[in-house]
């Protein structure tokens, strides 16, 4: 029987964790955190994928977005919106050019950026690729 509850334990374990070995192109949105540089190349999607933006100081906050130069930015259309932590949305820019660009006074707190989109007139996936440009002043 104990063999049983080891099996059982280890089984739920797996199912638990089990997103965290997704296939590629899954967008596991609870850990996605923005740090201040430029991010990892991210893959634009129909449904919103929302990140985590930690503020640590009073400031500007600036966000944009890139596509990668191998892509063409004409085809892309991409939405961005920043939310503060009582998910009260306090900017936004949406542009068909592959770009967003979203400048916001903030304190510090938990804030939230959201992006959607999507390749236009192209089914090559790789046209839908980004980077997210993160900083302070």
């Amino acid at each position: 029987m104990n063999r049983g509850i080891q099996a059982l334990t280890l089984a739920l374990a797996v199912a638990i964790t089990a997103p965290a070995f997704a296939a590629p192109g899954h967008q596991d949105t609870a850990n996605k955190i923005l740090q201040e540089g430029i991010s990892s190349t991210q893959q634009l999607a129909s449904t919103s994928v929302r990140y985590q933006v930690p503020v640590d100081r009073a400031g500007k906050l600036y966000l944009s977005s890139e596509h990668l130069a191998s892509d063409s930015g004409q085809s892309m259309a991409i939405e961005a919106a920043l939310y503060n932590s009582a998910d009260q949305l306090l900017a936004s820019d949406t542009d068909n050019s592959g770009h967003f660009m979203i400048t916001e006074d903030v304190t510090p707190g938990q804030y939230y950026l959201e992006i959607k989109g999507s390749a236009l007139g192209s089914v090559n996936e790789s046209n839908s690729r980004y980077n997210i440009h993160m900083g302070f002043e």
